[in-house]
């Protein structure tokens, strides 16, 4: 008697789908919080975050040694750069996709045979 009074009303399913999602969001909440366990700090923690500050100093230093803490100096690196890819010629590409028909042709392709090897000189 509920399935023919459901689809009477409109909107029913879509109220039992949003109920049930609505059902597994606290069902999910409520495993979440139970199943917190109490995480302990890395002891390795303040040598890895001296060590990154090493790091990030280092790097920073070699930038300014570079000149490319100036805005005018990067600019002019990138500007350098772009000039000297859109100058490179394009060829075809050696690079070979896996199962493709190039590779499948180059597979069945007999392999070359190595060049035989001088022979030994003879000692006496």
């Amino acid at each position: 008697m509920s399935s023919s009074a459901n689809k009477n009303q409109p909107g029913a399913t879509f109220l039992w789908v949003l109920g049930a999602f609505a059902s597994f969001a606290v069902l999910f909440l409520v495993i979440q919080t139970l199943g917190v366990k109490k995480v302990e700090a890395d002891p390795r923690a303040p040598e890895r975050l001296a060590n990154k500050e090493e790091i990030q100093k280092s790097q920073k230093e070699l930038v300014a040694k570079m000149g490319l803490d100036q805005a005018s100096a990067k600019e002019a690196v990138f500007a350098k750069t772009l000039e000297m890819i859109t100058t490179r010629k394009v060829g075809p590409s050696t690079q070979v996709v896996p199962g493709s028909p190039t590779q499948l042709k180059q597979a069945s392709a007999p392999a070359a045979q190595p060049a035989v090897a001088p022979a030994a000189p003879a000692t006496k």
